[in-house]
């Protein structure tokens, strides 16, 4: 298995539970990509497709692409960019989000409509995790997402933004759900 990494904006590879993640994937002998993007705190969108596409040229079905937040709308971009018989297996998008927010440094990630059709054809399988008290992405947002992907929901009771801040510096039940799809 292969597993690509995004962050949040204004974070990094390590924050939250990535760094864990990675970690404890890399122990189970998957490939990990996770990196730390380009001007985390004023993020271009081009900037990261391109940093995500020069570390993996062309994505194939090995691959889960599992993001927090900014990474979230940053891996729905990645996915429109995908050629006809470019796919991966999962795409886990934790307290994710497809609208403006009205937070203008990270506008250029959602300020223009969603291929959504697109988008789905590039994975096998969506799941959209959101918790019912993120200070910053409301819960509506996470069941428009998943209804848009089709995907699994799930729903993390009392998990804030499923951040540090919230007590996520690690994230078990993310890893059940990717080995669950390994297996």
């Amino acid at each position: 298995m292969k597993a690509f990494i995004f962050h949040c904006w204004g974070g990094d590879s390590r924050g939250c539970w990535r760094g864990w993640l990675a970690d404890r994937l890399r122990e189970q002998g998957a490939e990990v990509i996770a990196p730390d993007f380009p001007d985390a705190s004023n993020p271009r969108l081009e900037e990261w497709l391109d940093m995500a596409r020069a570390a993996v040229p062309e994505f194939s079905e090995g691959w889960v692409l599992a993001g927090h937040s900014l990474g979230c709308p940053a891996i729905l971009r990645l996915l429109e960019t995908f050629h006809e018989d470019e796919k991966v297996d999962t795409v886990i998008l934790v307290a994710g989000f497809a609208k403006d927010l009205g937070i203008p440094e990270i506008a250029n990630f959602v300020d223009k409509d969603f291929d959504w059709e697109k988008i789905r054809n590039s994975a096998n399988r969506f799941i959209v995790i959101n918790s019912d008290n993120d200070p910053f992405i409301e819960l509506e947002e996470g069941k428009r997402l998943a209804s848009l992907l089709g995907a699994d929901f799930v729903v993390e009771p009392g998990g804030g933004h499923l951040n540090e801040g919230s007590g996520y510096t690690e994230y078990p039940r993310l890893l059940q759900l990717i080995k669950e799809k390994k297996d």
